[in-house]
């Protein structure tokens, strides 16, 4: 079922989270005014949609030219801006784009307002729910029909759980491009980020590194993508604890300095 207003208050918190992270400014996040915005009109869309677009908070980036991100390469999209001309699938008129991906590898998030409910629509095919030969015989501009959905607060409440509890993590790009950000996940798996989503008090994490102990040897090809992984997820690691020494989660200082 949809509300509209459990939905504007469900991406709220969800955005509110997502700048507390050392990535946005607080001024990234503007909502609207209390009888909504009055210069969205987007064609296409029924009344429900557009009503909701006029409610809705957004990020926004202060360069036009630069993308911010909410996931891996995910695009946060700001009607405000006229972003959906940036939009290539288009949907039927009950649906949206709450987020868009920036290439084959990001997320495109669909809320359907006639159910109430989002699709993750994960452009290299993964989580659908169909056979995948069944998939590929999709129309492109149906695929996203056949990925995993969730009830509108129901998602967004997990992805909030997870940047609270940093199973996913957001830090600046610094090349800014193609993105602003970059996003780390702690976890490997989905079963994982549940695990870490249940966790109580978050603690400093330890792994032991590795990558002097076989210095003397010739590696593999094997061998250097170990490495390669272990050095990623040794940078994971890093940043991770960064955030426990800036005061994550109680009050995150940015300004002081982490030992």
């Amino acid at each position: 079922m949809f509300s509209r207003d459990e939905t504007v208050n469900a991406v709220l918190r969800f955005y509110q989270t997502v700048i507390r992270h050392p990535y946005l400014n607080n001024s990234t996040l503007i909502v609207p005014p209390v009888n909504g915005w009055t210069t969205i009109n987007i064609e296409g869309e029924n009344e429900t949609v557009l009503d909701l677009l006029c409610h809705l908070p957004y990020l926004r980036s202060e360069n036009a030219f630069e993308e911010l991100i909410i996931h891996w390469e995910s695009i946060p999209v700001c009607y405000l801006d006229n972003q959906d001309r940036l939009l290539s699938n288009p949907l039927p008129a009950h649906c949206i784009y709450l987020a868009r991906a920036e290439s084959y590898l990001g997320t495109s998030l669909i809320l359907d307002t006639n159910e109430g409910t989002i699709t993750e629509f994960y452009h290299t095919g993964s989580h659908i729910t169909v056979p995948y030969e069944e998939y590929e015989a999709l129309p492109e501009a149906e695929k996203w029909k056949a990925h995993r959905t969730r009830p509108t607060t129901e998602l967004l409440d997990n992805w909030t759980q997870r940047y609270e509890k940093l199973v996913w993590m957001l830090v600046p790009n610094p090349i800014r491009q193609p993105v602003t950000g970059r996003f780390y996940s702690r976890a490997v798996s989905s079963a994982e980020e549940e695990l870490l989503v249940q966790q109580g008090q978050l603690e400093p994490w330890h792994v032991q590194d590795d990558s002097s102990s076989n210095d003397n040897r010739e590696e593999s090809e094997d061998d250097r993508e170990q490495h390669k992984r272990e050095r990623k997820r040794k940078h994971v690691v890093d940043i991770y604890n960064i955030y426990l020494c800036h005061g994550w989660p109680v009050h995150a200082d940015w300004s002081i300095r982490a030992v």
